[in-house]
């Protein structure tokens, strides 16, 4: 491909990614009834200095970035204790206040046993999640999940995996105190 296309494409895919990113944000503000005020406003309206605080200041006046809409389908792998999941079905942020806890699977490589031996506050966690409507599996590798028989003819609009380990307790490596 010649240097003129690939910055074409490159450009290109850069416009539908801010195009998606004000798309997402409008349709929070129509969620909450608030007006959606773009991006250049807010730095426009950000104080000016000079300096390195510049950069702190830009950072302060940014908004998370929620990687999901109400309507996803969200499948959550290697969740560990789940508490990420809890976070966002129980606690999320108030742009997904109405994400409906049955659009998230939650799953862990950990049998059931070994999860709730290894992390003291799994069980409670898990009990909660599958009380508002979470599907919580386990047993679950990320790495083959279309050998999985309850997961492998669905589809979901976002996959998670976050901060994948070894499955190595603290304390396991000999530079660790």
């Amino acid at each position: 491909m010649g240097k003129g296309l690939k910055a074409a494409l490159r450009s290109q895919q850069s416009r539908l990614r801010i195009k998606e990113k004000v798309q997402i944000a409008a349709q929070a503000a129509l969620h909450k009834g608030k007006k959606a005020s773009s991006r250049s406003e807010q730095v426009a309206s950000a104080p000016r200095s000079k300096g390195k605080g510049k950069e702190k200041q830009f950072l302060a006046n940014q908004q998370p970035t929620i990687p999901f809409q109400l309507t996803d389908k969200i499948l959550l792998v290697g969740e560990g204790d789940f508490s990420f999941t809890r976070a966002l079905a129980l606690d999320p942020p108030s742009v997904l206040d109405s994400l409906p806890p049955r659009n998230i699977t939650a799953t862990t490589y950990d049998t059931e046993q070994e999860c709730y031996r290894k992390y003291h506050d799994a069980e409670e966690i898990v009990r909660m999640l599958k009380s508002k409507g979470v599907e919580v599996l386990f047993g679950v590798d990320a790495t083959k999940l279309e050998k999985i028989q309850g997961l492998k003819s669905r589809k979901w609009d976002r996959i998670v995996w976050n901060f994948p380990h070894a499955g190595v307790c603290q304390g396991a490596f000999p530079h660790q105190k």
